[in-house]
C-alpha cells in the first residue's frame, strides 16, 4: 500500500551506487525474479524492436533526459544543460515531440515549469509555468498539465491545484472545467479524449487513490485501486499502476460505460524490501512495459520526499522492460545506478537500418 509509504520520511545518500547489470545479477537482489536465461532472451528480441525509451538520470551531475534504444543501447542526452533540470519526459503518441518539465533558476526564484521539445532535444519550448505531471491527447495536438499548488518551488509531485489543457497549434490554454481538481499527480488522457486518469493524494474528499476525471465535465471515479502513478494502453483497455511499493499491477480499463472500472487484476511484475519498483509505462504496442527499479532509500532524511517523486535523488534505481504478457521477466537496461527513472516509451514509425 503506497499510502504509508508516502507518509514515512524518505532518505538520500546511499553509501555507494547499487548498480545492477543488465538484471542478470538480479536474482541476488530477489529470488522471485526472471531467469538470468531469461533476460538473456528478453534483451535479444529488444534488440530488434523499434520503439525507444526516454528517462531522466543525473549521471552528468545534474537532471537531463536520455533516449535510448529497447535494449538500453546507443544512449542519448537529448537536453545536455548545466543550467536547467529536465525532467518527467513524456512523448507524443505520433512520436514528434517530448513534453516534459524543466526546474530552472535557482534558490527562491526556482520554478517548475512545462515544455515541449522536438523529438531531437530542438525547438524547445516553454508552454506553462509554475506546473508540472504533464500528458499528450491522442492525436498528439494538446497537452494537459497540472498546475503547482504554491507559488514557492516544491518537489513533492502531489503539490498541484487546477488543470489545463495547452492547444499546440493556437498556443491556447483553457482550464478543466472542474475548478475542485487538486492533488492530482500522473496524468493520463484516454485514447477517445473522454477522460483523464490519475493519482490523488489528500485531496478533493480522498486520500489516496487512482481517479478517472471526466475530461468535459464534472464526473470523478475511484477506480479502486490501491497503489499509484497509473499509465493507460494505447488503446485505453487496460491500466498499469504501482500496486504497493514493489508490484506493478495490471488491470483491464473500461471506460465506456457512465462508470469507469478496472477489473481482473494482477502484478506483472513483483519484486520484494528493499527493492521498490515505480514509473510502469506500455510500449506503444502494448508488448513490453518499462519500469523503474531500485533500492528503499536509507540514511539522511529530506523530509517527506521520495526517491520517485522527480527530480529527487535515486541511487541505486535503473530503468527495466518487461514482457507484459509474462509474470516477472524483464530486463534492467540502464546500469550506472544514476537515479535512472521515469520512463517512457518513444513511438518510432520505422528504424534506420543499421
Amino acid at each position: 500500500m503506497r499510502m504509508p509509504h508516502l507518509l514515512r520520511l524518505a532518505a538520500l545518500g546511499l553509501a555507494g551506487l547499487f548498480v545492477v547489470g543488465l538484471a542478470f545479477c538480479a536474482d541476488e537482489m530477489d529470488p522471485r525474479d526472471g531467469s538470468k536465461e531469461g533476460a538473456r532472451e528478453l534483451l535479444e528480441k529488444l534488440k530488434d524492436y523499434k520503439h525507444k525509451i526516454v528517462y531522466e538520470t543525473n549521471r552528468d551531475g545534474n537532471w537531463d533526459l536520455y533516449v535510448v534504444n529497447a535494449d538500453g543501447s546507443d544512449p542519448v542526452n537529448l537536453t545536455n544543460t548545466k543550467d536547467v533540470d529536465e525532467l518527467y519526459p513524456k512523448p507524443s503518441p505520433d512520436g514528434t515531440k517530448i513534453c516534459f518539465v524543466a526546474d530552472e533558476k535557482k534558490g527562491k526564484d526556482k520554478v517548475r515549469n512545462v515544455c515541449v521539445m522536438n523529438i531531437d532535444g530542438t525547438e524547445r519550448t516553454k508552454i506553462a509555468d509554475n506546473a508540472r505531471e504533464p500528458c499528450w491527447s491522442a492525436d498528439s495536438k494538446s497537452i494537459a498539465y497540472l498546475k503547482g499548488e504554491f507559488e514557492e518551488f516544491n518537489l513533492q509531485d502531489f503539490a498541484t491545484k487546477g488543470l489545463f489543457i495547452y492547444d499546440l497549434k493556437s498556443g491556447k490554454t483553457r482550464e478543466h472545467p472542474n475548478k475542485k481538481l487538486h492533488h492530482l499527480y500522473t496524468l493520463n488522457w484516454s485514447p477517445d479524449g473522454k477522460w483523464f486518469v490519475a493519482t490523488v493524494h489528500g485531496g478533493m474528499g480522498f486520500q489516496h487513490g487512482i481517479l478517472a476525471i471526466e475530461a468535459e465535465g464534472d464526473k470523478v471515479v475511484d477506480l479502486k485501486l490501491e497503489g499509484c502513478r497509473p499509465n493507460l494502453s494505447p488503446d485505453g483497455k487496460k491500466i498499469v499502476w504501482g500496486h504497493g511499493d514493489y508490484c506493478a499491477g495490471v488491470a483491464d480499463l473500461d471506460l465506456t460505460g457512465e462508470t469507469p472500472k478496472a477489473t481482473n487484476h494482477h502484478d506483472a511484475v513483483e519484486s520484494k524490501e528493499p527493492v521498490e519498483t515505480y514509473h510502469v509505462t506500455w510500449s506503444p504496442d502494448g508488448q513490453y512495459l518499462t519500469f523503474t527499479r531500485g533500492p528503499k532509500a536509507e540514511g539522511k532524511r529530506l523530509g517527506n520526499l521520495l526517491p520517485e517523486f522527480p527530480g529527487v535523488e535515486a541511487p541505486g534505481w535503473n530503468v527495466c522492460v518487461a514482457d507484459a504478457a509474462q509474470m516477472n521477466h524483464w530486463v534492467a537496461i540502464t546500469t550506472d545506478g544514476k537515479s535512472c527513472k521515469q520512463p517512457s516509451w518513444m513511438f518510432v514509425k520505422e528504424r534506420k537500418a543499421k
